[in-house]
């Protein structure tokens, strides 16, 4: 018995340390010679890059992983610093001979060689029609000085963008619910179930995925935030709570509740809260001397509180602001928030009315409301 165990305890480092091999080969057309090629995955906590450079259109990477992951390759962008990848292509890393061939850049690749990434373009192929249309609009980030004065411009470009966001989530539900064995369907998942708005069709898909899947740590972190985005929804009463304004004076929620008041969560460090902080700046004026105000929650921490508070002053937001700067904010834990920026609308009478409304769907939702009748 002591040396069947002895015989196991020595063989276990082995076992742990067993890696698979992957290959990926990349084709295409608009590639020079020279471009530098970036692929980066996960392995656990830590964080694999690799590099290589373009040779007559061609590029090649190969590698050992121990297990099957989403990663993604890049051209002339170092994901390690740039803010933004501006060709790039997702792929998942899996044993055997992965292809990615493109008529121009990587964005525009085919990918193709292992189960997964089979998977992967079937996905690509039915979500298509949808990313060509998102291309052709234009990228708000990009409007020049003198568009971002046009406001309506502005909020039409954003609104185009979100709709054609909204049009990809059937097609990729449809691809779950007739992939339910698939990693990518699981993946898939975990970005869906970031909006709330879509959680109980992601409830619904989650439910008919494999029990391997369910119990990977994409899949538990799926039913988590599922379990927390139920604590709060339309139709319920709003939870009070009490946290600590810039000065330190505590403020309670329900010293609000005799109005609408759009309680939303974000962070100095969040940059689609900080994009999204003009349009409710926007809403706020409009509605402001009708029965309505804003009640920011912040989940930054402590050490971050200089940040905070200089993001309030560069964002220029007049309404309270209010954090517990823990590492875990309590408010947002009671509201189940698991991912900024988020909101709900309470009505004066205490129930909530609306949850992540932004944009235009924010905009209309107060002119319903508040605008004139």
């Amino acid at each position: 018995m002591k040396r069947f165990l002895l015989i196991t305890i020595c063989l276990l480092p082995l076992n742990l340390l067993a890696q698979s091999s992957f290959s990926i080969k990349g084709y295409g057309k608009a590639y020079k010679d020279g471009d530098k090629m970036f692929l980066s995955f996960r392995q656990g906590d830590q964080l694999i890059h690799d590099s290589t450079l373009v040779n007559k259109g061609s590029f090649e990477f190969k590698g050992t992983f121990k297990t099957k992951v989403r990663g993604y390759v890049c051209r002339n962008d170092n994901p390690r610093y740039a803010s933004e990848l501006f060709d790039a292509f997702d792929v998942y890393i899996e044993s055997g001979q992965i292809t990615l061939r493109s008529p121009d850049t990587l964005n525009n690749s085919i990918i193709s060689g292992t189960p997964l990434n089979n998977d992967y373009a079937t996905l690509c192929a039915a979500l298509r029609p949808v990313t060509e249309k998102t291309r052709k609009l234009k990228d708000p980030n990009k409007l020049s000085a003198e568009e971002l004065k046009d406001t309506a411009l502005v909020n039409l470009t954003k609104a185009r963008i979100i709709d054609a966001y909204d049009e990809t989530f059937p097609i990729q539900f449809n691809f779950v619910d007739t992939h339910p064995n698939s990693y990518v369907s699981l993946f898939a998942l975990v970005k869906m179930v970031r909006s709330s708005n879509y959680l109980s069709e992601v409830e619904q898909s989650f439910a008919k995925l494999s029990a391997a899947l369910k119990a990977m740590p994409e899949g538990l972190e799926i039913a988590n935030r599922i379990k927390e985005g139920k604590k709060i929804s339309v139709g319920m009463m709003a939870k009070d709570f009490t946290q600590n304004d810039i000065n330190g004076k505590p403020t309670k929620l329900s010293s609000y509740l005799n109005k609408y008041v759009l309680v939303d969560f974000w962070a100095s460090w969040c940059l689609p809260c900080r994009e999204e902080n003009p349009n409710v700046l926007a809403v706020y004026e409009k509605y402001k001397e009708k029965n309505f105000t804003v009640l920011s929650v912040s989940i930054d921490i402590l050490a971050n509180k200089a940040k905070w508070l200089n993001a309030i002053k560069e964002d220029r937001l007049p309404w309270m602001q209010v954090s517990d700067l823990k590492k875990e904010n309590e408010a947002a834990k009671l509201y189940g928030i698991t991912t900024i920026p988020a909101n709900v609308l309470i009505s004066p009478n205490g129930k909530i009315i609306a949850k992540d409304i932004k944009g235009k769907e924010l905009r209309d939702k107060m002119a319903e409301l508040l605008g004139a009748k």
